[in-house]
Formats: structure tokens, C-alpha cells, sequence
């Protein structure tokens, strides 16, 4: 079974508990997390160290582009959560595994179930072959150049957008994207699902070729979760963080 993550953002008790419940199991199943992994929430470290345990897989996000950016000097630290992660002896291995994600990556389906395509944040419309997009993303160095390149930086970071690619900073709900920018899914004109994180002000939701998984579980939501060979949602409401 392939299960899908909407943006956990270190909270790794309820990524532990939503393997729980799906019964997961790395010799049979795969852990897709859809960037932000890490950062945010409580246990960055945690979090990280479970996803590798189970075999993870996954997009960059575009806090996994920060935190890397941070580490190495090339972007100031901010109000983050990441000191356990980068002071942790097995820190470096793990960002490492971060780093070397794709922003894009397309999921074959089955006899009985539909391929999708991960990614963060969303598509640029201008993106027409996107298998192409998808091999010439990943096959960068992966380098601190890399993670601020423009596309890089559109798959990890874009919520509204216009037909040609401009981005807005604009991060409440999808009405409200100031004119001439729309939801960039509105754009988007493929047949294949895409399954996304990054805005948590939108929720949980399904379009017409998009499905949104970034419930908000750093601010209190559910972490939802998807199985590709099911079409299922599963969701781990957000845990007390005194308990």
C-alpha cells in the first residue's frame, strides 16, 4: 500500500499513530511524505528519524529548503524548531536524505488504481511535459543553488499564480488570491491526480484533478493521510501537546 502525507511539520506522535492505524508496514508499504517534514511543530528530530526508520520517501518542501538554506549559511535562521535536528549525531545523514529529494515525482498506478504525481505546493502552468520537468528537476546536484532555483522554488513554495507563472505570496484561502492570481490548481490542465501540501489555511480537499493533504496539524488540525490503491483518507486528529 502506498500512503500519502499531507505536511506532518515535526509532529511525530501523529505520524506514529497514523501508521498505527493503517497498520503500516515497511516490508509491504510506502511512506510518501509530501514535504515539510520537518520544522514547526514539536519534534523535527523525531519525525525525521521515524520517516527514515520506515523506509520514507517523499518531495522536498519548501521547509526542508529552508532548514537545508540555514544550515549551510546561505539564508538566516529564523523562529524554527530545528536545533535537535542539526545538533543530533545522525543529523547531518538525515538532511542529507532531505536534500536529496525530488520536488516532483510521479507515482505509477495499477491494475486497479490511478497513477498521481506528488509535489509540495503546486505546478507552474507553464509546466507542459511534466514527466520532462519531473527528470530535469531531480537530476540537479542538489546543491544550495539547486534549492533556490526558480522551478524548484515554484514546486515547493506556489499557491496562487497566474497563466504565465508569476507567483503571489497571497497564503489564506484560495478566494481570496489577489486578481490576476488564482489557485494555481485552477490552471492546471492534466489528467493525472496531484496530490499536494503547503496550504494549510485550504485544508483537506478534493478537485477536480488536485487532492489537498495539508490539514494543518501543526496548528491543531488532523494529519491526513491518502492510499493511492484505495482513494482512501485517513486522518489522526492532532495530539495534546501536554499529554
Amino acid at each position: 500500500m502506498r500512503w500519502l502525507v499531507g505536511d506532518v511539520q515535526g509532529c511525530a506522535r501523529e505520524l506514529d499513530r497514523l501508521l498505527e492505524t493503517v497498520r503500516f508496514d515497511p516490508a509491504r508499504d510506502e511512506l510518501w511524505c509530501l514535504g515539510d517534514l520537518i520544522n514547526r511543530g514539536p519534534d523535527s528530530l523525531a519525525a525525521a528519524r521515524l520517516w527514515r526508520d520506515v523506509g520514507g520517501l517523499g518531495v522536498l518542501g519548501n521547509h526542508e529548503v529552508y532548514a537545508l538554506l540555514a544550515r549551510s549559511g546561505q539564508w538566516p535562521r529564523k523562529d524554527d524548531t530545528l536545533n535537535e535536528l542539526y545538533e543530533a549525531e545522525d543529523g547531518p545523514a538525515l538532511l542529507d536524505r532531505l536534500r536529496a529529494l525530488p520536488p516532483l515525482a510521479y507515482l505509477e498506478g495499477g491494475a486497479s488504481y490511478a497513477p498521481a504525481w506528488a509535489v509540495h505546493a503546486g505546478l507552474d502552468p507553464r509546466w507542459q511535459d511534466l514527466h520532462a520537468v519531473a527528470e530535469r528537476l531531480a537530476a540537479g546536484p542538489h546543491d544550495d543553488a539547486w534549492l533556490e532555483h526558480p522551478d524548484v522554488s515554484f514546486a515547493t513554495r506556489v499557491r496562487c499564480c497566474t497563466a504565465d507563472g508569476e507567483r503571489s505570496r497571497y497564503d489564506r484561502a484560495p478566494e481570496g488570491c489577489p486578481p490576476p492570481h488564482v489557485p494555481w490548481d485552477s490552471l492546471y490542465q492534466g489528467d493525472v491526480l496531484v496530490v499536494h501540501g503547503h496550504w494549510a489555511r485550504r485544508g483537506h480537499y478534493r478537485g477536480r484533478k488536485t487532492l489537498g493533504l495539508d490539514s494543518a496539524c501543526v496548528y491543531g488540525g488532523p494529519l491526513t493521510a491518502w492510499s493511492q490503491e484505495e482513494d482512501r483518507i485517513v486522518q489522526i486528529p492532532a495530539l495534546s501537546r501536554s499529554s
